[in-house]
Formats: structure tokens, sequence, C-alpha cells
């Protein structure tokens, strides 16, 4: 029955990207400013994370790597690893491989980590837990994250605060969820990222307003941050 449940949950991730290939997918256009500035806030973000996280030779999981994006951010600010991305979605698997082949790209869940215990030093969770349909997955993946995890490595975390009423296929995770799923691990995390549907409508005053607005806490709709495997 569990791996029933498992196989109809993944199965509906899958969906989901389908979906959003078929629509929602002009949301994230890079042409629009608003988008453009969150990304580029984003990755700037996430490689300042990393690179504070990395110890030299070190070696990083992009879990829910998506088609490598943040592989070719982070090679291209310098960041010298051995990168290795998985992602449910075999498409963007084979993409990625054909883009950035020189680093190691699989297709597999989250959940069932085909690596040895400790066998990186920095994961990459972005965007992906906000994703998982339900508590089991999310604790699943947890586990599976910290067993791969070096004792004293890091997780660098971003993802959803908040729910999005146009999308009830992601969710928000506050920080108290996240120490729900990594208990006594310790965390540091803030808000980031100026609500998407408010950045996309800046168009040319992205420039002016973006910086003043994203200043309001409540406006931030992700968390963003480091979550340290105890020794």
């Amino acid at each position: 029955m569990r791996d029933e449940m498992r196989e109809q949950e993944l199965a509906r991730i899958r969906e989901t990207y389908a979906d959003y290939e078929r629509g929602r997918i002009r949301l994230w256009d890079s042409s629009n400013r608003g988008f453009a500035r969150i990304a580029e806030e984003r990755d700037a973000r996430l490689i300042q994370l990393i690179r504070q996280s990395l110890p030299p030779d070190g070696r990083v999981l992009d879990a829910g790597s998506g088609v490598g994006t943040l592989a070719a951010v982070a090679k291209g600010a310098g960041i010298e690893a051995s990168w290795t991305g998985i992602d449910l979605l075999e498409s963007s698997v084979t993409l990625a491989r054909a883009t950035h082949p020189w680093a190691t790209w699989i297709v597999g869940s989250a959940d069932e980590l085909p690596f040895e215990d400790q066998a990186f030093d920095v994961i990459v969770a972005s965007t992906l837990f906000s994703s998982l349909p339900s508590r089991r997955l999310e604790h699943g993946v947890a586990r599976e994250i910290g067993r791969v995890v070096r004792r004293g490595g890091w997780i660098v975390w971003y993802d959803l605060r908040l729910g999005s009423p146009r999308n009830p296929a992601v969710h928000g995770l506050s920080t108290q969820d996240v120490e729900r799923l990594f208990p006594g691990w310790p965390l540091d995390l803030e808000p980031l990222t100026l609500l998407p549907p408010v950045a996309r409508r800046l168009g040319p005053l992205t420039r002016i307003f973006y910086p003043g607005l994203s200043l309001l806490t409540p406006l931030r709709s992700h968390l963003v941050g480091r979550i340290r495997r105890p020794d």
C-alpha cells in the first residue's frame, strides 16, 4: 500500500509539471523584468550560501535540479565543485545532460536517493519541498537528504513560505515546518523574494520599485538560508 501511495504521489508531481508546460510556464519568462529580478536575487543568494558552505574540492547535490540552471550559474560564478543533480522528470535530466555535460545528472526521486551515507558536503533544496503533495513524502525526502549530507554539512534552502491561491499544487513552509522536518538541526532562514504576482507587474519600473517593496517582510514569498547537520 505504501509503495502504491508513493507512486500515485510521484505521478501527481509529474502531471503538475506537465500542466506547467501547457500553460503556467509563461509565468517564469525571463523576459519579464520583475521575474528576471526575482531569479537574479535568488541565484545570487544561493551562490553566496553554497560558497560559504563548500569545503575545498566539495561535493554538491542539487535535489530537484530541473534542467540544471543552478549548476550553470554556479560554474559561471567560479564555484569549483563536484556537482550532481537529481530530478524526477526524465525530460529535464536529458536537457541537463546535453547542456551541462561536466556535471552528473540522474533521474530519480529525492525520497530514494541512490547515494551512500554522507556522500555530499552541500545539498541544495530549491523550491523542492513546496511541490511535494504529502507530509509523508516531505518527511521521506528530508530523511534521505539528511542521510546523504555529511556530518557538519549544509542544506542550502530556498522555498515558498507562503502558499499560492492560484496554484493549489504548491504550499508554503514556515520556519517551524522546516524545524519539524529537520528536528535538532541548527538553521538560519530569512524571508526573501518579492511576491511574484507583484514583481511581474512592475515592468519597466522594476529597477525603481523592486528594492523598496522587497524590504517589506509581508511581501516576501520565500525563505532562504542554511540548515546544518549536527556533527
